[in-house]
């Protein structure tokens, strides 16, 4: 009897097991979303406009990678398979919908489903127009599963040099840019400027530093002037997030195309004394700096300030 009862548990267990997702389950995922509920899986990998798919550099390399619509794996590496799904737009002569498009504040033409305790999340390596992506694809690095991302550069000079590849990963359950594993560096100070463009919304420096935060203040909200705040464990969390981004190994000038857009620049001290300068004109330099922009709107907005001369 215990024997009968016990593989009556373990059938139960099996079915109970998730399963694999199939075009349609994914799709019904993907449409859950008010912002993704038009897109589909995409089939076609041309860009879709004639003065790019005539581009033989760009024809080689988009048959080279030979993309798919789904690509399966544990990136996550909670046991479960997690998807890359490439999506496309629907075809469409109205004007409206091309525009809306264009202006969106995401690209998303790429979309990663993976496995939580609640069932699925959906991230985007898209976020706030980071990656001008093409298509990605599954690739595997020392045991590893990492998404190879084609995009569009930032800055095309060159029609012949458009493209660029970059390799994101995820890290506590957020998507991010591939760092190989690196020594922790001692963060002494934060130093984070912000600059507002032609409507200039915040412009402020904040210095960060293990036992005080100061803020100065020339226009954000109601604050204006010099004010002094402590807050050890946002220090420490910003530190952790640094040295999990590689900061010393970012680039030291991020930009995009645009005309009076703000800009960030963060100079930070380690090490006994060395210093590191990132400058971003547009604040798309990567998805490690924005979770790090978010993460400085967070100490701002929540931390208490008390002004000083």
């Amino acid at each position: 009897m215990k024997l009968i009862i016990l593989l009556i548990g373990v059938v139960l267990l099996q079915s109970c097991e998730k399963k694999n997702l199939n075009k349609k389950e994914l799709l019904e995922i993907i449409h859950s979303h008010e912002e993704y509920k038009d897109l589909e899986l995409k089939t076609d990998f041309s860009y879709g406009y004639d003065f790019i798919d005539s581009i033989k550099s760009f024809r080689e390399i988009v048959n080279k990678e030979n993309f798919k619509s789904i690509y399966e794996a544990d990136f996550n590496n909670d046991g479960k398979i997690d998807y890359l799904v490439n999506l496309s737009h629907p075809k469409s002569k109205n004007e409206n919908h091309i525009v809306k498009i264009l202006i969106e504040n995401d690209y998303k033409n790429t979309l990663l489903i993976v496995s939580n305790t609640k069932g699925y999340k959906t991230l985007n390596p898209g976020s706030n127009k980071v990656y001008d992506i093409i298509s990605a694809k599954l690739i595997r690095h020392k045991n590893q599963n990492l998404i190879k991302l084609l995009s569009f550069k930032n800055h095309i000079k060159n029609r012949n040099d458009l493209l660029q590849y970059d390799t994101l990963m995820i890290k506590n359950n957020e998507l991010t840019e591939f760092t190989k594993p690196i020594k922790n560096h001692h963060i002494e100070k934060i130093i984070f400027t912000q600059n507002g463009g032609f409507a200039p919304g915040k412009i402020y420096d904040l210095t960060l530093k293990n036992d005080s935060t100061i803020l100065r203040s020339y226009f954000y909200k109601d604050f204006r002037g010099k004010y002094v705040g402590i807050n050890k464990s946002s220090f420490k969390n910003l530190s952790e997030n640094f040295n999990d981004i590689d900061f010393a190994n970012l680039k030291n000038h991020y930009s995009i195309e645009c005309s009076d857009c703000p800009s960030v620049e963060t100079v930070i001290i380690f090490d006994n004394g060395k210093t590191k300068k990132i400058y971003d004109y547009g604040e798309k330099g990567t998805l490690g700096l924005l979770k790090f922009y978010k993460k400085i709107d967070t100490i701002i907005s929540k931390q208490k300030w008390e002004k000083i001369n």
